[in-house]
């Protein structure tokens, strides 16, 4: 693991791909971008190094976001469930159907008072899971499965959502189909994140950087760490500073 900063963020190595997460690694806590980001982006791009979001959030969000920041490589949305390289082939990928984990919550809100089964704004696009709000009762949910039909499907928790989703679903499954369409290992990637849903992500590529303000067993399964100083989308600026200053 690296000891965070600036100067430390790579292996000195260049990247083949970079993979982004989305939320709390470019955005901030309020969703912001950093202003930045998309001039960082496209200096990286057109130094022959292309950028990939790999994100819990939907297509339509991550694609609105890859097209404007001038992003060229896939999107992998709702934790690997939904696969898209839309610069490339039409066709997007849905690795697992969402329904029964719907099915789940709606029984979940006859089990645990209170429990909102329709959850957050964006499961109205949702393909492959469904997601509860972050002020849900975590614990509750989690043992309330284990014990119905549903036990098999995971309860993956960020600092935005709480996921349910089919088992062997996340976000390095998705990497690693996304990747073996346009030829390139996971091996010759980094993967930046902040969440226990980029844990995954971590393992499946070669280099792991974890965002200043990542959760405690992100930043220790993390290769390098960034200073708790660069959050909002400060550690992935620094990040690509890093890539553009090493030899092609």
């Amino acid at each position: 693991m690296g000891d965070g900063g600036r100067g430390t963020l790579t292996n000195q190595k260049r990247p083949k791909m970079l993979i982004c997460d989305i939320d709390g690694t470019l955005t901030d806590e309020n969703y912001t971008l950093h202003p930045e980001l998309p001039r960082a982006f496209r200096k990286l791009e057109s130094s022959g190094v292309p950028v990939a979001l790999a994100t819990g959030n939907v297509r339509p969000v991550a694609w609105a976001l890859a097209r404007h920041l001038g992003l060229s490589g896939p999107i992998i949305c709702e934790n690997g469930g939904v696969v898209w390289d839309w610069k490339r082939d039409e066709e997007v990928y849905r690795l697992v159907n969402g329904e029964r984990a719907k099915r789940a919550c709606e029984w979940l809100a006859t089990q645990i008072e209170g429990l909102d089964a329709e959850g957050i704004l964006s499961n109205a696009w949702r393909e492959s899971e469904w997601c509860l709000y972050t002020e849900e009762e975590y614990v509750a949910i989690v043992n309330a499965l284990q014990n119905s039909e549903w036990n098999d499907l995971e309860v993956v928790r960020t600092g935005f959502a709480i996921h349910i989703n089919e088992p062997g679903l996340d976000k390095g499954r998705g990497i690693t189909f996304a990747l073996e369409k346009i030829g390139i290992s996971p091996d010759d990637c980094i993967g930046v994140g902040d969440s226990p849903n980029d844990l995954p992500m971590f393992e499946t590529v070669g280099w792991s950087v974890a965002v200043g303000s990542a959760f405690p067993e992100v930043k220790d399964a993390a290769d390098a760490v960034a200073d708790e100083s660069l959050v909002g989308g400060h550690a992935v600026i620094a990040l690509i500073e890093e890539i553009l200053a090493l030899p092609e």
